[in-house]
């Protein structure tokens, strides 16, 4: 191929000019000798930050926080008003709000594959209303989410649906509708390995934060 001649490597990064795609430039042999020059896993022809480590979900640049409260906008709920780790980004809540909040969390069970809540879940989902229609300026999200058991498109709906089904509880103990946002990302957000019963189990929940007024 070569007329018998070894191949160059004009810039000196171990890969042979005839396989190395940036032959005038040291490179990686994983990007095929093009360069990673912030060794963000990212090569430099791909990546909107070359000189900035960050991640490839963002093109190779670090993810944002717009209110700078150490949460980053994807996963912020308030991502334009500085709040707290603990609240998903948005302002802190008083501690017996939280406390509502936690135990509706905890105790929110469906029926198998559906989005039916469990009667056992009712008391805690109540006292989460109380808390709701004691403070008028409240709103709350809700996040619905699934473990990575079925198929993809099964487990977005699903955990849609059962996002919609804790709202309309809600709704049902006097919430009006306009100050409950519901949305599902099914297998897209997990919080623990879907490798073991206990992490799937983590994983299939509805995330619930308190949003506090303007």
């Amino acid at each position: 191929e070569n007329k018998g001649c070894p191949y160059k490597d004009t810039d000196g990064d171990g890969i042979t000019d005839n396989l190395d795609k940036c032959p005038t430039i040291a490179g990686l042999k994983i990007f095929e000798g093009c360069p990673d020059t912030d060794g963000d896993g990212v090569q430099d022809s791909e990546d909107r930050c070359p000189s900035v480590a960050g991640v490839k979900k963002y093109f190779g640049c670090p993810p944002t926080d717009y209110d700078k409260d150490g949460v980053i906008d994807d996963e912020d709920v308030c991502p334009k008003t500085p709040g707290v780790v603990s609240n998903r980004g948005c302002p802190e809540i008083k501690p017996a709000d939280k406390a509502a909040l936690q135990k509706a969390f905890e105790n929110l069970l469906f029926e198998t594959g559906s989005d039916v809540i469990i009667s056992s879940s009712y008391p805690s989902l109540n006292g989460l209303a109380g808390v709701l229609n004691n403070n008028n300026t409240y709103q709350l999200h809700l996040e619905g989410h699934t473990d990575n058991v079925g198929e993809d498109q099964s487990n977005m709906l699903l955990s849609q649906k059962r996002a919609i089904s804790t709202k309309a509880y809600l709704v049902g103990m006097g919430i009006n509708d306009s100050r409950i946002t519901a949305d599902g990302f099914g297998e897209t957000r997990p919080k623990a390995s879907n490798d073991e019963e206990g992490g799937r189990k983590l994983n299939r929940r509805v995330e619930m934060v308190l949003i506090t007024g303007k």
